[in-house]
This record gives structure tokens, C-alpha cells and sequence, in this order.
């Protein structure tokens, strides 16, 4: 195993959402009990820094979320800072998916791939 990949660390970010989003269809499906009023957020995670993968998001098409392209505004730091640091893709992952679904049971809009 290399020197980087020992030391590589995952992290959960969140980028808020246009309004927008709650006109898609999909996003709608997703969200039955959003409440009128409360953010909407893309959720993900990544092993670059979050401005680095949100900037991915909007300029590189191999690694884009169509959702973020289109309706991505800003990173939503507050909503992902005290999270914790994961030492592996899958737990990055599972925190991701848990994260998406807290902030769901608040009301909020969540996407999450």
C-alpha cells in the first residue's frame, strides 16, 4: 500500500441547492416530506477538499452530478464542518447516505447519489 493511500482521507460535504430542484421530478420522489422553507442540498463525499470536488462538480463532465451542474450555488459549510474524517471510501460513503437521510428527517431537500 502506498504512503498515500494510508495517509488519504474521506470527507461528507454538502452544497446548497437552487430552489429550482423542486421542480424535478426525481428530486420531488425523493423528498416527500420536504418543508416549504427548508435548504436543498446535494450531499456527497469525496477524498479531495470540498471546494476542490465542488469545483469538479461544475466544470469537469466526467465527475459532475447533474443536479450540482445545474442547480449548485455554494458550498453549505456550516451544514458539514464538525463532521468527522473517514479513513475509507465505504465509510465516507455510509456517513454520506446516514447524513443525507438526518437531514431529510429535518424537512430539508437532500440529493445524494
Amino acid at each position: 500500500m502506498t504512503e498515500e493511500r494510508r495517509t488519504r482521507q474521506y470527507s461528507v460535504y454538502v452544497v446548497k441547492l437552487r430552489k429550482g430542484i423542486l421542480r424535478n421530478r426525481s428530486f420531488k420522489r425523493a423528498n416527500p416530506k420536504y418543508v416549504k422553507g427548508k435548504p436543498c442540498v446535494y450531499v456527497g463525499s469525496t477524498s479531495k477538499s470540498p471546494e476542490d470536488r465542488f469545483r469538479a462538480h461544475l466544470n469537469d463532465p466526467k465527475q459532475w452530478s447533474r443536479k450540482v451542474k445545474k442547480y449548485g450555488k455554494v458550498l453549505f459549510e456550516w451544514a458539514y464542518r464538525d463532521l468527522p474524517t473517514y479513513a475509507t471510501r465505504d465509510e465516507a460513503e455510509r456517513a454520506e447516505a446516514e447524513y443525507a437521510e438526518e437531514l431529510r428527517s429535518r424537512g430539508w431537500g437532500v440529493w445524494q447519489n
